[in-house]
């Protein structure tokens, strides 16, 4: 990723987020969103959304269900927010937890939970997802048991099916980039933390643009920054996949750069039909930004930084407090 100056953007606010994704949407179908014109009357509408997010309040609702699928029977955890039956236009996302973690463990670590949207916290066989090397099932199988949840929530809850968005940690964050490389026309956006990119992931992939805000540390022992080899297969360096992804985006080639509050730099690629970002932490490991086991190094590393940022990225707003 070649450098260039720092440039200064404003960002969108959660309130935006309906507007902006049928914006986006059309980029992937060839528009660019320059050509695009925003009207004040869409931009009122917008406001009234935030508006009326900002009118809930309460505790979010957090159940475990289960089905079948491919002939097993698969977990998650659901989470809903306040009010939820009273709701419209509502984001849902999917988080898909690293290797030997849980849906649970994936809940408590990135408090998702705060975000308003249904958030669905999806549990793998054995602790895994496809097409990682050490998965016991099958790329297929897993996109199916995403489908299924998919539809489910579609027709429960009162959510946009053009603000579903999918976040991953680890081997969850590599099965997220699969996700998009094979359900882009269900997917809006995805976040990939500290992903585990075998090359098998990208086999196959679809080039529709997809947005894709990507975290990785510099110090990751398990996932290496710079790409490597785990459980006898290869994973590519997080640059090459960016690179990758800005070309996929249709995406200006150089990105604008900006430091962080904690060592590290923040890439932003410009022109794209689907944006594109990524957060290169200097010295991290394998972590979830932000969290509580982020041992940094840095002063900011209490601050809920990948989640804030993701529910940002996705324009989504929340009902806890996050940073």
């Amino acid at each position: 990723m070649t450098r260039t100056p720092v440039k200064r953007r404003t960002r969108t606010t959660a309130g935006c987020a309906a507007l902006l994704l049928s914006v986006s949407a059309l980029g992937a179908c060839g528009e660019r969103e320059e050509d695009l014109q925003v009207s004040d009357a869409a931009n009122e509408v917008r406001e009234e959304l935030a508006e009326v997010e900002a009118d809930f309040s309460g505790e979010s609702s957090t159940f475990t269900q289960t089905m079948k699928v491919a002939g097993r029977e698969r977990e998650y955890l659901v989470t809903t927010p306040p009010n939820v039956e009273e709701r419209e236009n509502l984001p849902l996302i999917f988080a898909f937890h690293g290797y030997k973690m849980s849906d649970d463990s994936m809940r408590s670590m990135t408090e998702l939970d705060k975000a308003n949207a249904v958030v669905v916290y999806m549990q793998g066989v054995n602790d895994a997802w496809a097409p990682a090397p050490y998965a016991v099932t099958s790329g297929d199988e897993d996109l199916e048991f995403f489908d299924a949840v998919r539809q489910e929530m579609l027709d429960k809850y009162p959510i946009n099916p053009s603000r579903v968005f999918a976040a991953g940690h680890s081997n969850g964050g590599g099965f997220a980039a699969y996700t998009a490389c094979h359900r882009a026309h269900q997917l809006t956006g995805i976040a990939t933390v500290s992903a585990a990119f075998y090359d098998e992931v990208f086999e196959g992939c679809s080039q529709i643009p997809t947005k894709q805000i990507d975290f990785h540390g510099t110090k990751d022992s398990i996932i290496g920054y710079d790409g490597g080899s785990r459980h006898g297969a290869e994973f590519e360096p997080v640059e090459e996949v960016m690179n990758q992804a800005a070309q996929r985006n249709y995406c200006e080639p150089d990105p604008a750069v900006e430091p962080l509050t904690r060592p590290g730099e923040e890439f932003v690629w410009e022109g794209c039909d689907a944006q594109l970002r990524h957060y290169r932490l200097d010295g991290s490991g394998h972590i979830w930004p932000g969290s509580d086991s982020d041992q940094g190094p840095g002063e900011n590393t209490a601050d809920d930084l990948a989640t804030r940022e993701i529910l940002d990225f996705f324009g989504i707003s929340s009902h806890g407090n996050l940073g």
